[in-house]
């Protein structure tokens, strides 16, 4: 390969990351519209993470919430934009023949590591039921690995898949918030101390604070209540598994019994 080519390379490189920073900056606007109160073929709704510049998501069905669940929860995403951008692409008819068609994903992100991925979302029995979706999909990956990108078509037999997908919901339900029990900083970096490999429950008992307790604001301090639906060190541990600190292991259900181990700074 010649020096002039790999320049040419280096040059587009370039290019796309300009591209790709320009779209994940705050100034870019979602290019589609979901007005509320307007007549939507799907449940239109709202997905809050700080992985976008505007604080959440639109969602346009259920079944792209239910992605960004995977998206909030991985530490290796570092961005999330919907509708982030409108393309051009050259796509192919069943005889062959080349149009040119308009694209507005549903999703981009970005990774720590710098890839870029531009995500649609469809049900598996819609994607079926359209001819030449095979084709559009291929076009599409095309297109995007042009702009450096790597395009993926989604559906539920991966987004949904159990239990990774209950697991996640409550990895989410357990995420670090500004409005969260006083102790979880301390209790964080106790679990940053801690020995590893260890099960959850282990990890419990050797915790220096391993309970909530609630009362109303009218109330004295004596009326506080043990709330049992919440565990501190689930929780705390939940958060560091989102941060990427360590890892957890979610192809089975998680419990008391889940096995945490430390995150090696290789992989983080």
């Amino acid at each position: 390969m010649s020096d002039t080519t790999n320049y040419s390379d280096f040059e587009k490189d370039l290019e796309n990351e300009a591209y790709w920073k320009a779209v994940f900056g705050p100034d870019n606007e979602p290019q589609r519209d979901l007005k509320p109160g307007t007549r939507h073929t799907t449940l239109l709704g709202w997905f809050p993470t700080k992985k976008c510049v505007r604080g959440e998501v639109r969602t346009r069905e259920p079944l792209m919430g239910d992605l960004l669940f995977h998206l909030d929860t991985d530490p290796a995403i570092r961005v999330i934009a919907e509708f982030p951008i409108r393309q051009l692409f050259d796509a192919h008819k069943a005889d062959g023949t080349q149009v040119v068609k308009e694209h507005i994903p549903d999703l981009a992100v970005l990774r720590m590591d710098g890839a870029v991925f531009v995500i649609d979302v469809m049900p598996y029995h819609v994607r079926k039921s359209i001819r030449g979706m095979a084709q559009r999909r291929a076009d599409l990956r095309q297109h995007y690995s042009k702009l450096g990108a790597t395009y993926l078509l989604l559906d539920e037999t991966t987004i949904r898949l159990e239990p990774l997908f209950s697991n996640l919901r409550l990895m989410w339900k357990h995420k670090q918030s500004n409005h969260e029990p006083a102790g979880m900083a301390q209790l964080r970096d106790a679990l940053r101390e801690a020995s590893y490999p260890a099960s959850i429950e282990a990890l419990m008992r050797c915790m220096p604070q391993n309970a909530i307790f609630a009362r109303w604001s009218d109330e004295p301090t004596s009326a506080a209540r043990h709330v049992i639906e919440c565990n501190p060190t689930f929780s705390a541990v939940m958060q560091l598994a989102i941060a990427g600190e360590v890892e957890v292991d979610l192809g089975s259900k998680l419990s008391s019994k889940t096995i945490v181990t430390r995150k090696e700074p290789a992989h983080a």
